[in-house]
């Protein structure tokens, strides 16, 4: 386990918790496009993203090889972000970058490990982050 790229992503998501005008959380969606089309996907309101996502599109782990795709969107599919960590996309991408397993990254990263109360918002972000620092601490593991 990588536990200071770990706790780098939680710092990541406090700071977005507290920042209302930043990417709308939703662990529903690796990221995709709020706006209607009138901004590019970034780190602004019109931006959804979940914790991976939210990741790649900070450039916080740029450096150690995380990066993203958009594709773009029509008038009925909106834009939509992709993750990758070395050829690996998605939960192997977190998998590698964090050096966890798949279980690991499911339980830390999916909308399925979380109540439905947890997956929007700032309130979300923090749960996500609590999830990873007690994880790093040994208090809490996937079951």
């Amino acid at each position: 386990m990588n536990k200071r790229r770990l706790l780098k992503l939680a710092d990541l998501l406090e700071t977005g918790a507290k920042n209302p005008k930043g990417v709308k959380f939703d662990l529903g969606t690796w990221g995709g496009d709020a706006s209607g089309g009138k901004k590019p996907m970034g780190m602004h309101c019109g931006t959804t993203a979940c914790a991976m996502g939210l990741a790649a599109l900070s450039g916080a782990f740029r450096r150690q090889g995380l990066r993203y795709e958009i594709t773009q969107g029509n008038y009925d599919v909106p834009d939509d972000l992709k993750v990758y960590f070395g050829d690996n996309d998605g939960l192997d991408a977190a998998r590698g970058l964090f050096a966890i397993s798949y279980d690991e990254a499911e339980w830390l990263f999916t909308v399925v490990s979380y109540t439905q109360d947890k997956w929007h918002g700032a309130k979300g972000e923090r749960a996500v982050a609590k999830r990873i620092r007690d994880f790093v601490a040994g208090k809490a593991q996937p079951i």
